[in-house]
């Protein structure tokens, strides 16, 4: 049977779609909750997990970070997984063993940048120069060389989680991580490396807990507006729901359903149908209306949702099958 993956690349254009919806603050938004599978799946039914030794100089900072990113995933019944931890090697009440390695290195060489900086002063007022920088206000800027440091860090780290009941490798990624800055005299000095390398693990390890757990959501997507193909009254009828829509979204959807049944298949009444059973968690039915409304129109808020409403029935399946291993 194939490896049931959720696409990294609709998932995150799901994510990024959530994002801006929920930033814009003058369009009418419907507030939406549920819960979305991992990206890889098959991972995700690993449910008592042992975290093997992490290679290279980082490693073991790595491993910590990617335990307590597990510990606290969750899954709509509780806590996701299980950790077993070391095991050297052997795990065999582990249903999987995640291992890895990370290293990370920096360096530092000097740089010429160009720098706005005072070209020409003022003689000071009285014409006693009294400190170092009592030169008297600046005439003339310029863009000038400026002899400056640079630093970059680097951070390579690797994954591999083993399934133990038949040595599949159900999960492998590579992730790098850099940062480049550069500071030069008067600039404030950049922070340590060190903590910058610890904030790069955390992120790995955030990373990794998306990959092969579950997680909820809550997020705002906007109803669509556009009148066009109504009639004049049911034209006003639709800004009234819109409107209804800020305080009373039971009401919106009841209003959006009326108007529907009055003259059915205008595209943004469908497409706000199926935003509406989204939110009631009805994830075929939210799928349908979506696929309806791209049949009428093309557009990126229509395909984000479609991915949306596909990505939630996995979600929905895959809590079951949490709920049936918990007995």
């Amino acid at each position: 049977m194939a490896t049931p993956i959720i696409h990294r690349s609709a998932l995150r254009l799901i994510a990024a779609s959530l994002v801006a919806t929920a930033t814009a603050a003058s369009a009418e938004t419907i507030t939406i909750s549920g819960r979305f599978p991992a990206q890889n799946r098959e991972a995700s039914y690993l449910q008592r997990l042992a975290i093997d030794r992490f290679a290279g100089r980082d490693g073991e900072p790595l491993a910590n970070a990617i335990a307590a990113a597990l510990s606290r995933a969750e899954n709509a019944s509780g806590p996701h997984f299980t950790l077993l931890g070391d095991t050297g090697g052997r795990a065999p009440r582990a249903d999987g063993v995640l291992s890895g390695s990370a290293t990370s290195d920096w360096e530092e060489h000097r740089v010429t940048l160009q720098r706005r900086r005072c070209i020409e002063r003022a003689a000071p007022k009285d014409g006693k120069k009294r400190r170092d920088d009592d030169e008297g206000e600046c005439l003339k800027y310029a863009d000038v060389p400026v002899p400056c440091m640079q630093r970059t860090i680097t951070l390579t780290a690797s994954l591999r989680l083993v399934r133990i009941a038949d040595g599949a490798i159900v999960y492998t990624a590579s992730k790098p991580r850099n940062e480049t800055v550069s500071w030069c005299p008067r600039d404030t000095l950049p922070r340590a490396a060190e903590m910058v390398i610890a904030d790069m693990i955390d992120s790995v390890a955030g990373e990794t807990r998306g990959d092969i757990a579950p997680h909820g959501d809550t997020y705002k997507v906007r109803y669509r507006e556009d009148r066009a193909g109504l009639s004049k009254p049911l034209a006003a009828r639709f800004k009234d729901v819109l409107r209804l829509s800020k305080s009373d979204s039971r009401g919106a959807c009841e209003g959006w359903e009326a108007i529907d049944r009055d003259q059915p298949g205008q595209l943004s009444i469908v497409f706000n149908r199926g935003l509406c059973a989204e939110q009631r968690g009805d994830y075929p039915v939210a799928l349908t209306l979506y696929r309806q409304a791209r049949g009428m129109k093309s557009a990126d808020d229509i395909n984000t949702a479609i991915g949306r409403a596909q990505a939630l029935i996995a979600g929905t399946e895959d809590e079951a099958r949490f709920r049936r291993r918990r007995g």
